[in-house]
């Protein structure tokens, strides 16, 4: 794996629309800020080669409405992933990144933000603009990409659809 992408599912719709926290749909808001970072990642070069998406429907349509801006690549729907910890995330990303240029993994906070924050603990040389960014609430919608160097990690880029 050269590149990790954290994201956390884009703006999820109230509760009582859909029966369970785990059918719940994305917003309209939601789907906006799906289609408009999945731009932002083509744009940047970030595109993934694979994805590992939680079954959560919000990961799911987060998924679709992201990969319209990028095609088609590889995807592993993983119920681990749903509500993961921090080592849940990163045995995912050891087991499925190995070889692969860019592996996303979808899923939900606190376990995305505080994995993020793990990798940015352990890395160094990281964008300032990102590491400051990084040091808001991990935003729904959010991507933190990742460079998976051998001496550490390396935060890239935070992207934000809120931007554009």
């Amino acid at each position: 794996m050269q590149q990790v992408l954290l994201i956390r599912h884009a703006k999820a719709a109230a509760y009582g629309h859909e029966p369970g926290d785990h059918s719940r749909p994305l917003s309209a808001k939601g789907h906006e800020h799906a289609l408009a970072l999945g731009e932002m990642l083509a744009k940047a070069g970030c595109a993934p080669d694979i994805g590992m998406i939680s079954t959560a429907q919000r990961t799911l349509e987060t998924w679709q409405d992201m990969s319209a801006s990028f095609g088609k690549c590889a995807l592993h729907l993983q119920e681990s992933l749903y509500l993961a910890s921090p080592k849940t995330l990163a045995q995912a990303a050891r087991q499925y990144g190995k070889g692969q240029g860019t592996l996303a993994l979808v899923a939900h906070n606190p376990g995305i933000a505080l994995f993020a924050h793990q990798l940015f603990d352990q890395g160094f040389d990281h964008d300032r603009e990102a590491a400051h960014r990084l040091g808001e609430n991990f935003k729904t919608g959010w991507a933190a990409a990742f460079e998976m160097r051998e001496e550490g990690p390396r935060l890239v880029h935070l992207f934000d659809p809120r931007d554009l």
